[in-house]
This record gives C-alpha cells, structure tokens and sequence, in this order.
C-alpha cells in the first residue's frame, strides 16, 4: 500500500473514530453521566413529523364521537404518551388518527371488567405513517368524562365515544374576601406562595383571631400549604429543584412520579379540584409501599431504591415495537428475579443501554428489564413494569432498612 493510499486510510479512521465519539457525546453528559434528557425524546420511535399546536377545550364542553384510545395506563396532563398503532387495528377510523390531532386516553375502572368513567384528553405533537403501522406522541391536555349511555364494551382498544370536557375550578384562599382592601397590599394574610404566606403569618394570626375554628382548620385549606407539605416529604425521593412548584403541575407530577396503585390513580383523577387532589395525595404520600410481583405479590423493591433515569420523572411510559404500552418505574436494585435471553440494543428505550428481559424468581412472571452499558453511568439500572407490579401499602416500622 502507497504512503498516499495509507494516509488517506487514517484520515477515513479518524473521522470515524470522531464521529463515533460524537455520537457518544450526544448520549452521555459529563463523566459519563447519561443525559436524562434523551428518553423524553422516545428516538426509538424513529424520525416522526410535528403536527398541530396547543389545543384547549372550554370547560364542560361535549364532544361527540371522539376517537378514543383504551391503553393499561393513564397518562395525566402535562405527560407524554408514545404510541404504536398497527393499521389493521385502525379499519374504519384510520382517517381519525392520520387526519385529527386530539383523541381521549381511557384505562379500565378499579374492578377491571370495563372501562372507568374518566380520561384525559391526548393531543398528538409527533406522527409518522410508515410500514403497516402509526408512531406518535401525544401531551395530556385536560380530562374528561364519558357520556353517560354512550360507552361502549371494551373489545379493542380504540373506539368512538362522547366526552365531557372537566372544568379545573380556580382556587381561592378561604379567607379571601375577609380583609380590607387597604391592607391587601401591605400585609397580606394570605398568598399563593408559601414562603410568603409566612413572612406574613403573625398578621395572618391576628387576622384569624375573629373566626370561630383554630388557625389551622384556615391554613389546611390553603393551597401554599399543600403545596409546601408536599414537596417536603417527597424530598426524600426527589430532588427539591427538580419538583413543581405550581399546584395544579404538583398534583399531575405526583401521580406520574410516585408509586400508586391503579384505583388510587382513578381516585386522584376523579377529584374536582387541585386542592382536592393535593390533599389526597398528601393522605396516600405518608403510606409505605413496596413494589412486589403482580402475581406472587414477592418483594421485588423498596420506594428507597427508586431513582430518575429521565427528566420526566422516576416513571415514564414507553411504547414497545408490538404497540404495548409500558409505564415503567426505574429502580436502581431489585430482587428476587431472574433474566432471560440475550441483551439487546434494539429499540431501547434508554440510549446506549442494552436491555434484558426480566422474569420473576418464584412464578416466571414478567417484571421489566434490566438495563446495561459500559459507557454510562450508572452501568446498570432496572426498569420495572408497573403494569406487572403490585403496590403493597405496609406499616412504616415493618420496612427493613
């Protein structure tokens, strides 16, 4: 080979060798730390088409024959949902996914038997028609109820129903009306910001002294002070900068972050309000809970052993090439599990890790995956179905440390 011939084969070597280091670059941060940015972008559905805008309906407003999708999980607003439909499910409303932006997201009620009353109104921001099939991603928007008399046996999953968009009522302070005008803007007894609300709290006492029922009874009606109870217990999971601080964000973020059951979910997204939501949610946040086998109800995790592997939160939906949706809760140790078949780096989920089926240890059930890399940190995490998990509520002083 010419001296030529061999420069010009380690020129081709080294643009290679930048190349591929540029595209480890794009999917680790520094230190090799992943960047957990890159699975809100679900790449694994390949190169979609953006679509639409922002869409908001007025409250109460009913929409007939809205295409609806019934999928194992519920995705509440604010979230996103990826999804793979094949054509030969579509039939008829095929028009309805390629053509309309907006579809509702409907699961099962609290006996599974048939569909729950609720849902949460998707649109579609990503689409791509390609190979037999339909990938998109759709944004929660509002939820909604369905018309009573129209629903329909659930036989697959997409269907037409009639909907009722749900209002999200304002919120005002219970003593919102109570103070003069002229001290409103010097000391204010009451704020949206808890920090605030304090700062002021020796006025607010004053001002409370002149109803009937302690201060307290008026501070627990607060949405500030829900807001601030909230994010204080849940520090012990997540970090304080990465939670929401408006309420009506808070409340959504909880039930895509926190490890709930289903009929809890179902509680959550019934309630009329934020601050009802937020209250409920404080009520289910001071329970224990392990994740166990949906089936052999063994331990599989602790709620100390979850972590964030997406910028999404400690749990995000994925979508798999059959079409199934997984909400998938990332754990960094589990147990009593086995693993099976090879790995593979095919339509993952976390770019750069390969997965591995997971399997559990006692009845052979499906549980997640495990997901590997030698080029990232960590090196290995779990994603665990939560669809094939149980959430057992314990006692706190019956948790092993």
């Amino acid at each position: 080979m010419s001296r030529k011939s061999l420069r010009r084969l380690n020129i081709a070597k080294l643009i290679s060798c930048v190349s591929k280091q540029k595209e480890d670059d794009s999917e680790t941060g520094d230190k090799g730390e992943f960047d957990t940015a890159l699975p809100t972008t679900h790449k694994y559905l390949g190169k979609l088409d953006n679509v639409g805008g922002y869409t908001l309906y007025d409250d109460g407003e009913i929409i007939q024959a809205m295409l609806a999708i019934h999928t194992n999980t519920l995705v509440f607003p604010g979230f996103t949902l990826p999804l793979v439909i094949r054509e030969y499910e579509t039939d008829h409303i095929m028009d309805d996914i390629k053509n309309g932006y907006m579809f509702a997201l409907i699961c099962t009620d609290e006996t599974s038997t048939k569909l729950s009353d609720y849902g949460v109104i998707m649109e579609v921001f990503e689409t791509s028609v390609k190979r037999g099939s339909i990938n998109l991603k759709a944004k929660g928007r509002q939820r909604c109820q369905i018309v009573a008399g129209t629903e329909i046996p659930f036989r697959s999953r997409l269907r037409k129903l009639t909907v009722k968009v749900l209002p999200e009522p304002y919120i005002h302070s219970p003593i919102n009306s109570t103070q003069l005008q002229t001290l409103k803007s010097r000391r204010t007894v009451f704020s949206k910001d808890y920090k605030s609300l304090m700062k002021n709290y020796r006025f607010r006492r004053y001002h409370l002294s002149q109803f009937p029922f302690a201060s307290w009874v008026y501070d627990w009606n607060e949405l500030s002070f829900y807001v601030n109870a909230l994010t204080e217990g849940l520090k012990k999971y997540y970090s304080k900068e990465h939670l929401p601080e408006d309420p009506n964000i808070l409340s959504y973020w909880f039930v895509q972050n926190y490890q709930l059951t289903h009929n809890e979910r179902l509680q959550i997204l019934k309630c009329a309000s934020v601050l009802d939501r937020l209250k409920l949610e404080l009520k289910l946040m001071k329970m224990a809970r392990i994740l166990s086998c949906g089936k052999c109800r063994i331990g599989i995790a602790f709620q100390r052993d979850i972590f964030a592997m997406s910028k999404d939160g400690i749990q995000s939906n994925y979508c798999n090439p059959g079409g199934n949706v997984y909400e998938t809760v990332t754990v960094m140790e589990a147990t009593n599990f086995t693993l099976v078949g090879e790995s593979s780096k095919q339509f993952s989920w976390f770019p750069g890790y390969a997965w591995t089926i997971m399997q559990c240890a006692a009845c052979r059930s499906h549980l997640g995956w495990q997901f590997t890399s030698k080029n990232h940190h960590p090196q290995r995490f779990f994603g665990l179905a939560h669809s094939c998990l149980d959430i057992k509520i314990v006692p706190k002083a019956s948790l092993i440390e």
